[in-house]
C-alpha cells in the first residue's frame, strides 16, 4: 500500500502562499521528499489557525476517512510545513509549534519537519541570519 504524505502549512501564510512550492518540491521529489516512492501521496492542509488547535480535529477526520478507506495510519508521514518550524521569508517559527508537534504525535502519526526551502532562505540560514529549528 502506498503511503500518504500530508503537509501542514501556517493558516496564516497559507493566505499569500498558495502552497505551490511545497507541491512542487514533492512531485520533484526534492529536499524534504526526495525518499519517498514514487507511488506516494499528497494531501495539504493547514494547521486551523492559531493556536493551532483545529489540526486536532482536521487529523481527527483524517483518521476516520483512513479507516472508512483501510488505510492504516503507519501508512501516513506528517509534514510541518517549513512556513510552520522555520525562519523564512513569511515569517519566524510559528510560536505554536511545540504544540503542533504535540497533537500530530497524540494522534499516533509519524512527524517530519520541513517541507520547501527557498534558495535564498537557505542562503540566509548559511549566513546565519536565519535559524532552523532545533526538535
Amino acid at each position: 500500500m502506498s503511503k500518504l504524505v500530508v503537509i501542514v502549512q501556517c493558516d496564516i501564510v497559507c493566505q499569500r502562499c498558495p502552497g505551490f512550492p511545497c507541491m512542487n518540491a514533492f512531485y520533484n521529489r526534492e529536499g524534504a521528499f526526495k525518499d519517498y516512492d514514487e507511488d506516494t501521496r499528497y494531501l495539504s492542509f493547514t494547521c486551523g489557525g492559531c493556536c493551532g488547535m483545529g489540526l486536532a480535529a482536521k487529523l481527527e477526520n483524517l483518521i476516520h476517512k483512513l479507516n472508512r478507506n483501510h488505510i492504516p495510519k503507519e501508512n501516513v508521514v506528517v509534514h510541518l510545513a517549513s512556513c510552520v518550524v522555520s525562519d523564512n521569508y513569511h515569517n519566524p517559527p510559528c510560536p505554536h509549534r511545540e504544540y503542533l508537534k504535540e497533537i500530530v504525535q497524540r494522534k499516533g502519526f509519524e512527524l517530519k519537519l520541513g517541507s520547501y526551502l527557498s534558495k535564498r532562505t537557505q542562503e540566509r540560514r548559511e549566513a546565519g541570519l536565519y535559524k532552523e529549528w532545533d526538535e
